[in-house]
């Protein structure tokens, strides 16, 4: 059997420690659910189950989104170019979303 330490604050300790034997069980079995999970997933980081669900909605959806013939879409991109144009909100320059984005990379937070 493997062994998994996992490092809590004290009052969750205390919490644990005060927890009933049938309650432990509970979370217990929870928990070992979650790790075996965890276990389980692809080298993307999915789940099977995750995986089967991509493939269904991936082969139920096959028509192509064309955004320019959605009436919400095409709405919120109304409403945002009109509080761009009246000056209602500021926007972002391209050479302000570069300048952050070298930024981030710089930092490796990106």
């Amino acid at each position: 059997m493997e062994r998994i330490v996992l490092e809590v604050d004290g009052a969750t300790a205390r919490a644990w420690r005060n927890t009933s034997p049938d309650l432990r069980q509970v979370y217990e079995a929870k928990i070992n659910a979650i790790l075996k999970e965890l276990q389980e997933v692809d080298e993307d980081g999915f789940t099977k189950a995750q995986r089967d669900f991509l493939a269904k909605e991936a082969a139920e959806n096959t028509e192509r989104y064309e955004w320019w013939n959605d009436e919400d879409m095409m709405a919120e991109l109304d409403r945002r170019s009109a509080d761009l144009r009246s000056g209602k909100v500021k926007g972002v320059s391209l050479e302000e979303s570069k300048a952050y984005l070298l930024s981030r990379l710089k930092r490796n937070e990106l």
